[in-house]
C-alpha cells in the first residue's frame, strides 16, 4: 500500500515591491579621540608620536613582533583630536565631553568610552583627581551648574523599576521625604568585594582640596524642572554587579548579586532592579562615586599596580518635567516626563598573559576581558560592514553583555564618542597597533543621529519667571497696603497686546496751545502706527512661518501617506503569503496525521510482532536448553555403554585368542609328536572371500553378548549360521513375470577385483549417477549398490548392498536393503604373518539386525 501524498500546490507568485520613498536619515559617524600619556621616564624608547592636531605616527621597535617577523613598517592614523602629552584635563574635557553634557540636557542620550591598553591613563583620564578632575568629575560640576536653580525637590520623581520614572505632588514628594528621614540608613560599604590592601580613591577622604569645573551649559529650558539620578556597575567575568546595592545592616553579608539585562517598554535596554539614587550637587554624586569605586574589582599585576579588572559604566540620567500654566507645580504627566542618559565607560584593559605573567584568578579575568573587547570589535566590524555592503548581518549584542548594555547606543539611540589612550613606551606597541586598528575600524562606522522626544503642551515660554515676578509684586503690595485684598490676586499669564500708551490730553487752555496738542496727538499717532506695523509685521512673520510649517507638515502627510500605501501593499503581500502558507501548512498537519496514525498502527503491529518473536524466541532458547539436556544425558549414557560394550568386547577377544593360541599349540604338538598321522591345523583364508558364502564352523562358539538395555541396535544375538533377509510380504512380486531389473550403481573409477565369483545381475542397467527415473520405472524391482574403499590393514575392501525397490503411498519408491556382501583381497603371506587378526564386530549378526538404509546408519560389517 503507497502511503498518502500531500497534494503539490503552486505557490502564488509574490507581487512586485511596491516603491517607498526614502526618508532621509541623517547620522553621525563614531568620534575617535586619542591621548597620549606621558613617558614615565624621560628619554625612553617611544614607539608612538604626535604627527599634528589629528594624526599620530605609530614606528615599530626592534622588540615587537612586526620587527621580528620582517614586516615592520611606520604607520599613520587620523582622529578627531589628538591630546598629547602637555594636553590638560579640562582641554580634554571641553573637546570631548561638554557636547555630551549640553546634549544630555537638551534630552539627547550619550556614551563616552575609554579604551586602550593596561597602564595607559583610561581611569586617570575619566576620574583625573581632586585638584585635576576627570571627565566624570568635571561632568557633575559642568551639570549642575547648568540647573542649580531649576532643580526640582528631592523625591519629586520616583523610579517605577521599569527604566521609567513617575512625577509626584508636592504633597506626596513631602510625605516621602519624612519617611526618609526616619528610616535609618543602611550601611554602605558591607559586602564590598575589594581587594586587599587597596588604597582609597583619590579624594574620598578630602573634598576640601577639589577645585571645581565652572563651566556650565547656557541652553537650559528654565521652564521644566530637573532632577539628577546616578547609578554605577561594572561588569567582571561577564556578570554585572551593583556597586551601589545597599546591605542590611544586620544579618549575614551575602555579597553583591549579580544583575540581568531587560528591555523596557521602549525597547531600550536596562539593568534590572539596579540602584539609583537621586543627587542634588556635585559632592553628592561624587559620594556615590567613591562608594562604588570602593567595591570596584581591582588588582596588582606585572604591568599596573591597580589595574581595573572589570569594567565600570558610571550613568547620569536626568529627568526633566514642565510647569503647568502657572509656573507653579510640575506637570505629573508620566508622558510630559524627558529622560536623557549619558554613560561613562572605563573598559579594563586589554592585556597579553605572556606580559602579565598572570596565574589563577587573574588569568580568568584577562579572558573575560579580552573577550568582551573582542565582541565589542566584532560587532563594530560587523556594524561598518552592514553599512558599506548594506546587508542586513546580524550583529552579535548578546555574545557579550558590555555590547548587550549598549545596544541602543549603537543601533541610533544617542551620539557615541570614544577616547583611545596610548602609552608611547615601546614595550606596548604590539598591543597598542591592535587599538590603533580597532580605533579606525569604529571611527568608520555611522551612528544614527537622535532626535529629543519632547512633547509640546502649548503652555506659554516664560511661566517660570513670571510667576516669580508676580510673587515678587504681591510681597510688595502686601508690604505697602498691609495685606488688603493683595491675598486674592492671582498670576494672569495671558498675553497682553497694546498698540501705544494712553491717548494724550486734546485740550489746551491757552491760545497756542492747540499747537501742543496737535504735535502731541501726530506722535501718539506716529507711536501707533509703529507699533501697528510692527504687529503687522510679526503677525504676517508668524503667518509665513506658520504657512511654511503647514507646507512642511503637508509634505511629510505626502511622504507618509506614500510609504502607507506601500507598508498597506507590504501587509496585502505578507497576508496573502500568510495564508498560502496557512494553506500549506493545514495540508502539512493533515498528511502529518495520516502518517502519524499510519505509524500508530505500524508502531503497534511491531509490537505484536516483537512479543510473538521474543514468546518464539524464549520457546527456542528452552527447546535449545532441553536438547542439550538431552544430549548431555544421552551422550552419557552412549558413553556408558560403550564403555561396558568395550570391556566385553576386549574379554571376549582375550578370550578368542587365548583359544587360537591354545587350539594352534594343540596342533603343533600333534604335528610334532605324533608319527603317522598330521593333525589338521586351521585352514587359512583364501586370498578372496564372501562374507556371505564363507563357512563360519571354523570359528568356535562365542559366548554371548548381554543384551544392551539402553539401544536396541546393540541387541545382537550371535548365530552359527545366516538367516534370510528381511521380507515384507505384501510388496512382495511375483517371480513368474520375469521381468526383474536391476539397478546396478557403480563407483565412476572402479578398481577391477579379478576373483572368479562375481555378482549375478541377469536384467540390469548399470549408472553411475542416480536420476529420478530410474526408481519411478514400473519394472525396476531390485538394486545393488557397490562400493570399493580401503580397509584398516590398507587392503581393497568391495562391498555389494542388495535390496528392493518398492512403490510408496505417494507416488514414489524406497529401496529396503536385505543383503550386504563384503570382498576383500588380501596378501596370503600377510596373512599367515597375522594369525590373530581382528574380526569385524557384526560377524555372524543376521542382516535383519543391521538395518534398513535411508531408516538408519550403515550396518558395521
Amino acid at each position: 500500500m503507497k502511503p498518502d501524498r500531500t497534494p503539490m500546490q503552486r505557490r502564488p507568485r509574490l507581487p512586485p515591491k511596491p516603491r517607498t520613498v526614502e526618508r532621509k536619515v541623517e547620522q553621525d559617524p563614531v568620534e575617535v579621540f586619542c591621548r597620549i600619556r606621558p613617558a614615565e621616564i624621560p628619554g625612553q624608547e617611544e614607539c608612538i608620536a604626535e604627527v599634528d592636531s589629528r594624526t599620530v605616527k605609530l614606528t615599530p621597535p626592534n622588540s615587537s613582533f612586526a620587527y621580528r617577523n620582517g614586516s615592520a613598517k611606520e604607520q599613520l592614523y587620523k582622529f578627531e583630536r589628538v591630546f598629547g602629552p602637555s594636553s590638560s584635563q579640562k582641554e580634554l574635557f571641553s573637546r570631548v565631553a561638554m557636547p555630551l553634557v549640553s546634549d544630555l540636557v537638551n534630552g539627547r542620550n550619550g556614551l563616552l568610552f575609554a579604551y586602550g591598553v593596561t597602564g595607559s591613563g583610561k581611569t586617570y583620564t575619566m576620574q583625573g583627581t581632586p585638584q585635576d578632575g576627570g571627565i566624570i568629575r568635571r561632568t557633575l560640576d559642568v551639570l549642575f551648574n547648568s540647573i542649580q536653580d531649576y532643580q526640582a525637590s528631592r523625591f519629586t520623581f520616583r523610579p517605577d523599576g521599569m527604566n521609567g520614572f513617575d512625577a509626584q505632588s508636592e504633597v506626596e514628594a513631602q510625605n516621602d521625604r519624612r519617611k526618609a528621614a526616619a528610616t535609618p540608613r543602611l550601611r554602605p560599604m558591607a559586602g564590598g568585594r575589594t581587594t586587599r590592601g587597596r588604597k582609597d580613591p583619590p579624594g574620598s577622604q578630602d573634598s576640601s582640596q577639589r577645585i571645581p569645573d565652572t563651566s556650565r551649559i547656557n541652553s537650559v529650558d528654565e521652564d521644566n524642572v530637573y532632577s539628577v539620578f546616578i547609578s554605577y556597575i561594572e561588569i567582571y567575568n561577564n556578570y554585572l554587579y551593583d556597586l551601589l546595592e545597599e546591605l542590611p545592616e544586620t544579618g549575614p553579608s551575602r555579597g553583591l548579586q549579580t544583575k540581568i539585562i531587560r528591555e523596557d517598554a521602549q525597547h531600550n535596554m536596562y539593568v534590572h532592579a539596579c540602584t539609583e539614587v537621586e543627587v542634588k550637587s556635585p559632592e553628592d554624586g561624587l559620594e556615590v562615586l567613591y562608594r562604588g569605586l570602593k567595591r570596584r574589582k581591582i588588582a596588582s599585576t606585572r604591568l599596573n599596580c591597580e589595574s581595573s579588572r572589570s569594567h565600570s559604566i558610571f550613568t547620569i540620567r536626568l529627568l526633566q518635567a514642565p510647569l503647568d500654566a502657572q509656573g507653579e507645580d510640575v506637570v505629573t504627566d508620566k508622558s510630559a516626563i524627558v529622560v536623557s542618559q549619558l554613560s561613562l565607560v572605563d573598559l579594563a584593559g586589554s592585556e597579553r598573559n605572556l606580559r602579565t605573567k598572570a596565574a589563577g584568578d587573574r588569568i580568568k579575568e584577562a579572558g573575560n576581558i579580552n573577550n568582551s573587547l573582542m565582541n565589542l570589535r566584532i560587532c563594530i566590524e560587523i556594524l561598518r560592514e552592514n553599512q558599506e555592503t548594506g546587508g542586513n548581518k546580524k550583529v552579535p549584542y548578546r555574545d557579550s553583555k558590555l555590547t548587550h548594555y549598549f545596544k541602543n547606543f549603537f543601533d541610533g539611540d544617542g551620539k557615541v564618542r570614544m577616547v583611545v589612550c596610548v602609552n608611547p613606551r615601546s614595550d606596548d606597541y604590539d598591543e597598542t597597533l591592535t587599538v590603533m586598528k580597532f580605533a579606525e575600524l569604529a571611527s568608520e562606522v555611522q551612528i544614527q543621529r537622535s532626535q529629543p522626544a519632547r512633547r509640546d503642551l502649548g503652555l506659554p515660554p516664560g511661566r517660570r519667571r513670571a510667576n516669580q515676578l508676580f510673587k515678587e509684586v504681591r510681597k510688595k503690595l502686601e508690604d505697602e497696603v498691609e495685606g488688603a485684598g493683595v491675598e486674592a490676586l492671582e498670576v494672569d499669564l495671558a498675553p497682553i497686546y497694546s498698540l501705544a500708551p494712553d491717548w494724550p490730553v486734546l485740550t489746551s487752555s491757552t491760545p497756542g496751545g492747540l499747537e501742543e496738542v496737535i504735535s502731541r496727538l501726530k506722535a501718539h499717532l506716529r507711536k501707533r502706527l509703529q507699533s501697528r506695523e510692527r504687529l503687522e509685521k510679526n503677525f504676517w512673520g508668524t503667518v509665513a512661518a506658520m504657512r511654511s510649517g503647514i507646507a512642511e507638515m503637508e509634505k511629510e502627510n505626502l511622504v507618509m501617506k506614500k510609504e502607507l500605501t506601500s507598508m498597506r501593499a507590504l501587509y496585502s503581500d505578507a497576508m496573502g503569503r500568510v495564508r498560502s502558507l496557512e494553506n500549506l501548512l493545514h495540508n502539512a498537519e493533515s498528511a502529518n496525521e495520516s502518517l502519524q496514525r499510519k505509524l500508530e498502527d505500524q508502531a503497534f503491529l511491531k509490537d505484536e510482532c516483537e512479543a510473538v518473536k521474543e514468546e518464539r524466541d524464549m520457546a527456542k532458547v528452552q527447546s535449545q536448553i532441553e536438547k542439550q539436556r538431552m544430549k548431555a544425558k544421552l551422550r552419557t549414557k552412549l558413553e556408558q555403554e560403550k564403555m561396558k560394550l568395550k570391556s566385553t568386547l576386549n574379554t571376549e577377544l582375550h578370550h578368542q585368542k587365548s583359544k587360537i593360541y591354545q587350539s594352534q599349540v594343540k596342533a603343533l604338538k600333534q604335528a610334532l609328536f605324533s608319527d603317522k598321522q598330521t593333525v589338521p591345523t586351521t585352514p587359512l583364508l583364501p586370498s578372496t572371500t564372501s562374507s556371505s558364502d564363507t563357512d563360519l564352523t571354523a570359528i568356535p562358539d562365542k559366548t554371548p553378548i548381554k543384551a544392551s538395555t539402553s539401544d536396541p541396535k546393540l541387541n545382537m544375538t550371535p548365530a552359527s549360521h545366516r538367516t534370510p533377509a528381511v521380507v515384507n510380504l505384501r510388496h512382495r512380486r511375483s517371480r513368474s513375470q520375469g521381468s526383474d531389473v536391476w539397478i546396478d550403481h557403480r563407483p565412476t573409477q572402479e578398481v577391477p577385483t579379478g576373483t572368479i565369483l562375481q555378482p549375478n545381475l541377469h536384467r540390469r542397467k548399470s549408472v553411475t549417477k542416480l536420476k529420478s527415473g530410474d526408481f519411478t520405472d514400473p519394472r525396476t524391482t531390485n538394486y545393488c549398490l557397490t562400493t570399493q574403499e580401503q580397509d584398516s590393514q590398507g587392503e581393497l575392501e568391495t562391498k555389494l548392498f542388495k535390496g528392493e525397490v518398492l512403490p510408496t503411498a505417494g507416488g514414489g519408491a524406497q529401496v529396503v536393503l536385505r543383503d550386504v556382501e563384503i570382498l576383500h583381497q588380501r596378501d596370503p603371506l600377510h596373512h599367515q604373518s597375522t594369525p590373530n587378526r581382528k574380526r569385524s564386530s557384526t560377524e555372524g549378526t543376521p542382516l535383519q539386525d543391521r538395518g534398513v538404509w535411508g531408516s538408519q546408519k550403515r550396518p558395521r560389517v
